[in-house]
């Protein structure tokens, strides 16, 4: 062969093998141009009739302006299906009506192809490649279009009654194809008062910044809500708040849906710069209102030793434990004095 296949071959061959898969053997699929086509069906030893495929015409799809010359394009090809009797004693005089006609019904039965097997191109084409399935739209083309296929094939070939199909849509892969990059799965928002805090140096990451997934792990969150968390400063909620070294608990507000679980964990900076993290614990959710008095909560501490911060995390709990990937809500500071 010239050259290897492409997806236009591979789609022209699969919607031959498919009208095949349709017919018995007295109908040949074949993929020629009407001229030889005709001469396969007359030729000597010809057993059955032909079906054939001409393509005669291909289009851009239409759309997909902004592709660029090392993305995939894709097309519509335009065939004409042509029935070819062969000469057998007990051949119907109507032979080519039943042959197309029965090819419309199965492409009326079965607009899109394959419909059982993988998409195209299959095992035909490896890498670069994209899967695909075509579909078979009945074309009108006009009596100066269909004549003007016929008087350019040449010979004495006879006008035939055809039938003209779009089959759509044909991606043609480039030469080199375009390394599609990854999506972010960091992001960093940073807010600034006005315009001259705006023009300063970005805020590197701290404990009061807060995370929320941007990435998809193929494990999507599950929670559809997200717990809101505040410390309990005497009647006053805070963010923020000095400890004690012998502290073993502080009181929290927690906010989410009535009925539902927050899981919070407590994470230590010690003064090696290293963390430390103490156990999750499960919170139920009273209220949606933060200062609503059922949100009030206790949550147990264990401060190490040579803690010096911690933050409190807190995302949503089901079933005893944190919903896998769920996001976290806001975080609390805590300070050992």
């Amino acid at each position: 062969m010239p050259v290897p296949v492409s997806s236009l071959s591979v789609a022209v061959q699969g919607i031959a093998d498919f009208l095949d898969s349709q017919f018995g053997e007295e109908v040949n699929i074949t993929v020629a141009h009407p001229q030889r086509a005709s001469e396969i069906a007359k030729g000597a030893g010809a057993t059955a009739h032909c079906l054939n495929l001409f393509a005669y015409r291909v289009a851009h799809s239409g759309f997909h302006a902004d592709l660029g010359s090392d993305q995939a394009q894709f097309l519509r090809m335009h065939i004409l299906l042509t029935p070819f009797p062969a000469d057998l004693d007990n051949a119907a005089d109507d032979a080519d009506i039943r042959i197309l006609g029965h090819a419309i019904r199965v492409l009326q039965s079965h607009p899109v192809l394959p419909i059982t097997a993988q998409p195209l191109p299959g095992t035909a084409i490896q890498a670069p490649r994209t899967d695909y399935r075509l579909e078979a739209i009945m074309l009108a083309p006009t009596m100066e279009e269909i004549n003007h296929i016929w008087t350019t094939q040449g010979g004495d070939l006879a006008y035939r009654l055809s039938a003209a199909y779009e089959f759509a849509l044909i991606p043609i892969e480039p030469l080199t194809l375009r390394i599609e990059a990854t999506p972010p799965d960091t992001l960093i928002i940073d807010t600034r008062m006005d315009a001259a805090q705006g023009r300063s140096d970005f805020t590197p990451v701290s404990a009061v910044s807060r995370a929320f997934p941007a990435a998809d792990d193929n494990a999507p969150a599950t929670a559809s809500w997200i717990p809101v968390q505040m410390l309990v400063s005497g009647e006053v909620l805070t963010n923020a708040l000095a400890i004690s070294a012998t502290t073993t608990q502080v009181d929290v507000a927690i906010a989410g849906l009535p009925g539902e679980s927050a899981a919070l964990q407590v994470t230590w900076r010690l003064d090696d710069d290293s963390d430390t993290t103490q156990a999750v614990q499960l919170i139920s959710i009273g209220a949606a209102l933060l200062d609503a008095p059922e949100a009030r909560a206790t949550l147990t501490l264990a401060v190490p030793p040579t803690a010096v911060t911690g933050i409190v995390h807190a995302q949503a709990a089901a079933s005893g434990a944190p919903i896998p990937n769920s996001p976290f809500g806001n975080t609390l500071n805590l300070t050992v004095n």
